[in-house]
């Protein structure tokens, strides 16, 4: 049951032959909304501390975010695919639950590293860098789900 819910390779099976419970997918709706919450909460309580590189990795994360969400769509299909909220929540809950802790700590590492505190440009280009390799992974993942699914049953 656990590995059902948590491991990627069981939750893109049951994606492709259609068996994946709704009430699943709304928990994994409800886990990739409490991450970006949580993700929220951290940076209010966090301590700002922008820098020069700040709005770079801001801006462009929102705008890789939008080009991500509108070729996750069409790797789906477009308009002509099927379940695409479905396999982009499950798909985007279960890697964050793989990686959320992760990218928290590499984050946070400028805190206890003074190496680390000193490059105005490490938090950013983390977060952007991240955010390229999450985007791009569920993107193809979702692909896969796509394809696979209209392939013939054997």
């Amino acid at each position: 049951m656990i590995r059902d819910f948590l491991f990627l390779p069981r939750v893109k099976r049951q994606l492709i032959e259609g068996t994946l419970p709704n009430s699943r997918a709304f928990l994994y709706f409800l886990i990739i909304t409490a991450v970006d919450n949580l993700q929220l909460a951290i940076l209010q309580v966090s301590p700002a501390q922008p820098t020069r590189w700040t709005p770079l990795a801001v801006w462009g994360s929102l705008a890789i975010g939008g080009v991500f969400l509108v070729a996750t769509y069409l790797l789906n299909g477009g308009s002509a695919g099927r379940d695409y909220l479905t396999r982009y929540f499950s798909i985007s809950a279960v890697v964050a639950l793989w990686v959320a802790l992760p990218i928290q700590l590499l984050i946070s590492l400028p805190r206890v590293a003074a190496s680390l505190s000193n490059l105005d440009w490490y938090v950013p280009s983390v977060l952007f860098s991240t955010n390229i390799l999450l985007f791009s992974f569920i993107a193809l993942q979702v692909r896969d789900v796509a394809t696979r699914s209209q392939l013939p049953a054997r």
